[in-house]
């Protein structure tokens, strides 16, 4: 009895009636509106889509080199640091490129370390650092024409 009831309503549906359209012409043919999907031509597109976008993800990071007398401040986000210039604020010495340099040559120096791959200026500051050092670097950085500044931390928990 389940059957047929079950037989019934399909056959009395309206959905079963939406999906079959009779041809032009007055015949008796029907055609289905129901298509078969290939799925896998839809999976090998959605494979390529996938490879391609992690292969032109931005992969490379700037890789920071550790001092005992530096202790970075700690953040509660953080991202990974794109390639830039390096300006390390140790104490009351300042380094570009591992270079240590005196106040007046500063925005010099950040501006000779410049090139067309180091868009920004990351600046690895100890954290009990003057902000006036700071501020001298961000000046600096803005007279060689840097408009991306990144602070070096250590991501929180």
């Amino acid at each position: 009895m389940k059957a047929s009831v079950l037989k019934n309503l399909h056959h009395h549906s309206p959905l079963d009636a939406m999906r079959r359209v009779q041809a032009g012409g007055g015949g008796k043919k029907e055609k289905s509106l129901f298509f078969a999907l290939n799925l896998t031509t839809l999976i090998d597109a959605f494979c390529i889509l996938v490879i391609f976008l992690l292969s032109n993800m931005n992969g490379r990071v700037q890789n920071l080199k550790e001092s005992e007398k530096l202790v970075l401040p700690t953040a509660m986000r953080s991202e990974a640091l794109t390639e830039g210039v390096v300006v390390r604020i140790e104490r009351n010495s300042i380094f570009v490129d591992d270079k240590k340099i005196v106040q007046a040559d500063l925005a010099k120096a950040i501006l000779a370390s410049k090139t067309k791959d180091n868009v920004a200026l990351i600046i690895q500051a100890d954290r009990k650092s003057d902000y006036e050092n700071i501020g001298l670097v961000l000046r600096a950085g803005g007279q060689a024409g840097y408009e991306k500044y990144v602070f070096a931390v250590l991501p929180g928990t």
